[in-house]
């Protein structure tokens, strides 16, 4: 068979051994079986986003609760790629699963840069990509091109952005795409309006109106949904997803309770 030699070759494909992971941001940035040990039930780890430089805490951050769940703004604080490989490399290649890096997406030449000094790590099986709220089907393009490499591109999107990405991504057709928590804004504590992303479980019929979009256009996908009971989880692997992603629901109960088949 003739390679296509206007197509990457890729080092492997996404494989996961069981149907749940973390959402990006709720672990931290690497596994730490001491306090989280249903850790080595899930199918992957994905660490907190990580950036090309380092980033401090958003001034306004915030979590503020409405009915039904929380808005949560952090300015994604994380030590910046180098730093991050430094200090967590190791432990990721001693995780006892497989870590996917998420990485925050800036521009192309960015995340060529950053994606360079993830190749050749141990343990690392693929790249998330936390694409900006602003992406359109070019940067998105341009983004997947020039992330091509020896690991798998898992690119990140909320609801909003499906209508917008959805024809770019049947031509495209990575390895998986992750279908995260859809953006909102809520009054902060001085009348002020903030922006970040809705956990909950009232955000769970939009994730899976959307995550059913993505499945029926042939995509493979990993969903978020604000899972808090087993039956929503059941709900999205019969829908067809590869893994569901759990968010706030880890900083509350054993994900071995949400899927009763995983336990010992």
């Amino acid at each position: 068979m003739w390679l296509d030699e206007d197509k990457p070759i890729l080092k492997r494909d996404l494989v996961l051994t069981q149907p749940l992971v973390n959402a990006s941001g709720t672990l931290g940035f690497v596994p730490d079986l001491r306090s989280q040990p249903a850790i080595s039930r899930l199918g992957a780890f994905i660490t907190n986003p990580i950036s090309r430089r380092p980033r401090q805490p958003a001034g306004n951050r915030a979590c503020l609760p409405f009915q039904g769940g929380f808005l949560l703004h952090t300015g994604h604080p994380n030590p910046g790629i180098t730093r991050a490989i430094g200090r967590f490399g190791r432990r990721w290649a001693a995780a006892p699963l497989p870590v996917i890096v998420h990485l925050l997406v800036e521009s192309p030449g960015t995340l060529t840069e950053m994606i360079h000094k993830l190749e050749g790590l141990e343990n690392i099986v693929a790249v998330e990509l936390g694409l900006p709220p602003t992406c359109d089907p070019d940067l998105l393009a341009a983004v997947m091109a020039a992330g091509a490499g020896e690991l798998p591109l898992i690119p990140c999107l909320s609801p909003e952005q499906v209508p917008i990405l959805l024809g770019t991504l049947k031509d495209l057709q990575p390895s998986a795409l992750h279908l995260v928590e859809p953006r909102g804004a809520l009054p902060g504590p001085g009348g002020e309006i903030i922006t970040g992303r809705l956990f909950g479980p009232a955000i769970f019929p939009v994730m899976l109106a959307a995550a059913q979009v993505l499945l029926n256009a042939g995509l493979r996908v990993i969903a978020n949904g604000g899972i808090q009971a087993p039956w929503q989880v059941d709900a999205l692997i019969k829908a067809g997803v590869t893994a569901v992603g759990l968010d706030s629901a880890l900083w509350q109960v054993d994900p071995t309770a949400l899927l009763p088949e995983l336990q010992p």
